[in-house]
């Protein structure tokens, strides 16, 4: 069996973004990249990080990828959503607690 990741990127993250200016367009031209899957958002004027709270919070299949430490706290919160981050020029997936059913490795 394969399993697939599909990156995806809401409509408020990506607006999030394109607001932030030139010193984040690395991170703009990987948020356009044809292969990511573009969520729409049905809000209006909604932080993007309440977006996103609220999106795994209903649908508990998603691997959050972020650097801001408010949003991984408030993930962290969430029973079930890993998170992923970049340190030390590697990707790292933290684990979910075994509370939560997380498989050992």
């Amino acid at each position: 069996m394969v399993k697939l990741c599909i990156p995806c990127i809401t409509d408020c993250v990506m607006a999030e973004i394109e607001k932030l200016g030139q010193k984040y367009r690395v991170a703009l031209r990987i948020a356009k990249d044809p292969r990511f899957e573009r969520l729409p958002c049905t809000h209006k004027g909604t932080y993007a990080d309440d977006c996103l709270v609220q999106r795994v919070t209903q649908h508990k299949c998603y691997i959050v990828a972020t650097v801001d430490r408010d949003l991984k706290r408030r993930i962290r919160k969430i029973p079930g959503v890993p998170i992923m981050y970049i340190s030390n020029h590697r990707y790292n997936i933290e684990r979910m607690p075994d509370d939560y059913g997380a498989p050992r490795f």
